[in-house]
């Protein structure tokens, strides 16, 4: 029960409609719900700068001009370097897994903070490669905790008729973040690099503070004023009377919710047994699939060996400005990504996506395939960064930040903590396996082989989601767990 008053004025049916819908009559100000979101990708744009440190640095560790007292890395350990934050983040899944449920999504949010200050404290002291094993490590663990925490935040403070375009900001601050790190390696030095940028971290755990649990944790721990009042505060509801039905009426709706779920003692002590209804199963092995989709469309192994694919394929342009070229073309990616993904069928948007990258893979594919039977490409050394900024393009639109809106919203709330533990990890497992060891299949079967792979996993990836997954754009969690239940029946 809510503890609200009740008011005396009545709210016609049209108002309750709308409530349900997202779209609200009465005008109030949702700017504290962006500016929550923003807040919480600040700790994304962090992680991206993590991510995307290795590209241009990873040259200059392996030439004679490396910053560490040994000299410069071996491949082997260079191959290290680049995977050990997939192991990190294996590791890091489970333990923000249980801390989302213990401590709360905000305390774990801000907890990510840590490892990836730890990250920016070894590369900016750190003097072997040991030490960069070790930073790496640490920068996994902020990123499952970043990976897992901030989609599972934005879904349950969100609004449904916007929860799509704050689930994709996530993508972009993590592409913002990534750019950052190539303009700051092209143009600054390593240790300089790492001096400011370990700042970004610090920002978010200062500014991430002022901001409020989400509603259905408050509730789950039977903290039902609290989720109210962060309620309240992120739907810009004031005290008037119709805002305050219009509380009451979304706080009824999120205890009903709840109440469908065992007690809170139980919620602690979450199991695999939670799996045991078909659409959970299901919604987990969706996920499963999407992750694995994600990482084997070869879109993050690209994104941490940018420089060093370019200086491969024999490109014109200089390694690190196209490096910079491919982020910031991301980044107008992930921006359009925020403005259609609450205008568009996510179905169709993930789909056109997915097979507009494989064509730009596959034409990656065949110019280096040309070129590695001797044939003159010099008039058509352009296509390797073409190919490779549209692939990020229209992969950033679609195909990559859908995954994570998609898995936050099919994942049922009682299993969402443990389901997105499991898909997170089985994401960094993937990870590591591709970036670990795509130096290893570009010497087996070529960078060219290597885009075609990806190219056919992207072809994969569209005719899955065609097949198995439901639209969820505009609709409520209950009402997608229901189109789940009825694509089982089905």
């Amino acid at each position: 029960m809510c503890v609200l008053p009740i008011q005396d004025s009545k709210m016609t049916a049209e108002k309750h409609c709308a409530v349900g819908s997202g779209t609200i009559k009465p005008d109030r100000k949702i700017v504290k719900l962006y500016l929550a979101a923003i807040g919480a990708n600040i700790i994304s744009l962090s992680l991206g700068t993590a991510i995307g440190w290795l590209s241009p640095f990873l040259p200059l560790l392996i030439s004679t001009d490396s910053p560490l007292d040994h000299g410069p890395v071996t491949d082997v350990q260079a191959t290290w370097i680049a995977s050990l934050l997939c192991i990190g983040a294996f590791g890091g899944t489970f333990l923000f897994g249980w801390s989302a449920e213990k401590f709360g999504r905000k305390a774990s949010l801000l907890a990510t903070a840590v490892p990836l200050i730890g990250f920016w404290g070894c590369v900016a002291f750190g003097t072997t490669v040991e030490v960069l094993y070790v930073a790496r490590i640490l920068a996994g663990l902020g990123a499952a905790g970043v990976f897992l925490l901030v989609p599972m935040y934005i879904t349950e403070i969100a609004e449904d008729r916007i929860r799509g375009t704050l689930g994709s900001f996530f993508i972009l601050f993590l592409n913002i973040g990534t750019l950052v790190s190539f303009v700051m390696g092209s143009y600054l030095s390593y240790h300089l690099t790492a001096y400011i940028l370990f700042s970004f971290p610090i920002i978010f755990l200062g500014l991430f503070l002022q901001f409020p649990e989400t509603p259905q944790y408050l509730i789950r721990r039977n903290r039902v004023r609290d989720a109210e009042s962060s309620l309240k505060y992120l739907r810009g509801y004031t005290s008037t009377p119709d805002h305050l039905e219009m509380l009451r009426s979304e706080m009824d709706s999120l205890l009903v919710q709840v109440s469908g779920e065992k007690d809170s003692t139980e919620q602690r002590s979450i199991s695999l047994a939670d799996f045991a209804p078909q659409s959970a199963r299901k919604a987990l092995l969706i996920g499963l699939v999407l992750v694995s989709l994600n990482q084997l469309s070869g879109c993050f192994a690209l994104i941490n060996y940018t420089a060093q694919i370019f200086a491969d394929s024999g490109s014109d342009l200089d390694p690190n400005m196209a490096a910079i070229v491919v982020g910031a073309i991301q980044i107008i990616g992930s921006y359009g990504s925020t403005i259609i993904v609450d205008r568009c069928q996510r179905k169709h948007v993930y789909i056109a996506t997915s097979f507009f990258a494989a064509i730009g893979l596959f034409a990656m594919g065949t110019h280096g395939y040309l070129k590695s039977q001797h044939v003159d490409v010099s008039a058509i050394n352009w296509i390797p960064v073409a190919s490779l900024s549209f692939v990020i393009f229209i992969a950033s639109v679609g195909l990559l930040p859908l995954t994570f809106v998609i898995l936050s919203e099919i994942l049922p709330p009682k299993v969402r903590g443990l389901g997105g533990s499991l898909c997170t990890a089985f994401l960094w497992t993937i990870s590591f396996v591709v970036v670990k060891y795509f130096p290893v299949m570009v010497e087996l079967i070529g960078l060219h082989g290597c885009m075609w792979v990806f190219s056919a996993v992207c072809l994969f990836a569209g005719l899955f989601n065609a097949i198995f997954i439901p639209e969820t754009r505009g609709r409520s969690i209950e009402q997608i767990i229901h189109a789940m239940e009825n694509n089982i029946k089905g």
